[in-house]
């Protein structure tokens, strides 16, 4: 059996808005193909009569997908306004031992997927997707929410180093990304995941929500524009989309080097408001464990 293998993760919010939505779609469907990642993660997936954006990517995929809705509640619950029922999709190159989500602490619906999947260097991985809280004012939750992750990978982590990826909604130097990374420490709790941009990334600010992106732009020639001063103020740009990989520490028995990581589907015209994060990671099997032990 081969013991060393590239690992290739891929996570983007696919923008749940229908505007220019079959050019989008194919946009989305020919990345999706080009990055040919093994696990994708996509968030704002849109399953309506109109737009079936779960059944589009499973039907032009060879990957296993799941889907889970961000309602906690009945649909009915949001008759009152146009809402689409949307929520988020997981594609795993290999059928998951074990697949289900999680509620996260808030009022609002959050939840983090729980994937299981057996390697074909004879290995089990964790992915976690989170879908945490998404205001701008809701940094408190969000760090309650990272808490919550990372005691539920403690509790499952596998041999091979954890993924969790996804749309934080939170730049690095937010209370709850700093807490993922490792540099600072919440309630007497500290964890320690890798960045993959952060480490391997192309020196850049690495922007995945940012008013370069006409969608995002208040002021465009087609007038498309979704964020309006009482949002943020242009120019506006954040990193939000992250690709992050276990400590080492937590895992000796499976070397892991983060090679690349990349901002994708970030070129004109952008089937997204987000763009998102491809991030390239060796794994190596071994045979006893590193001299951490």
């Amino acid at each position: 059996m081969n013991k060393k293998m590239n690992l290739r993760v891929l996570t983007l919010n696919i923008w749940l808005a229908p505007r220019d939505q079959q050019k989008r779609d194919a946009l989305l469907l020919k990345g999706l193909e080009e990055h040919d990642a093994d696990i994708v993660f996509l968030q704002e997936v849109v399953r309506t009569p109109e737009r079936d954006a779960f059944q589009l990517v499973k039907e032009n995929s060879s990957l296993h997908w799941h889907h889970a809705s961000d309602f906690a509640r009945h649909a009915s619950d949001f008759a009152d306004f146009e809402w689409p029922l949307w929520g988020t999709a997981v594609g795993t190159r290999w059928e998951p031992k074990s697949i289900t989500t999680h509620k996260l602490p808030a009022a609002d619906g959050p939840y983090v997927w729980e994937a299981v999947l057996s390697l074909p260097i004879g290995v089990d991985m964790l992915f976690l997707g989170p879908r945490p809280s998404f205001n701008f004012t809701d940094e408190a939750a969000r760090v309650e929410q990272a808490l919550f992750v990372t005691e539920l990978e403690e509790k499952r982590r596998q041999e091979a180093p954890t993924i969790i990826a996804g749309d934080f909604d939170a730049a690095p130097d937010q209370d709850c990304m700093r807490f993922y990374t490792g540099k600072s420490a919440i309630n007497g709790r500290s964890a320690a995941f890798r960045d993959t941009w952060a480490i391997a990334g192309d020196g850049g600010p690495g922007y995945t929500w940012t008013t370069d992106n006409p969608w995002v732009a208040r002021s465009v020639t087609d007038g498309q524009g979704i964020v309006p001063n009482y949002v943020v103020q242009e120019p506006h740009h954040r990193r939000i989309d992250y690709v992050l990989a276990g400590s080492t520490v937590n895992h000796l028995t499976v070397e892991s080097v983060i090679n690349s990581s990349k901002v994708v589907f970030n070129e004109y015209p952008t089937a997204s408001d987000h763009y998102g994060v491809l991030a390239e990671i060796e794994l190596n099997a071994l045979d006893k464990p590193t001299a951490w032990a």
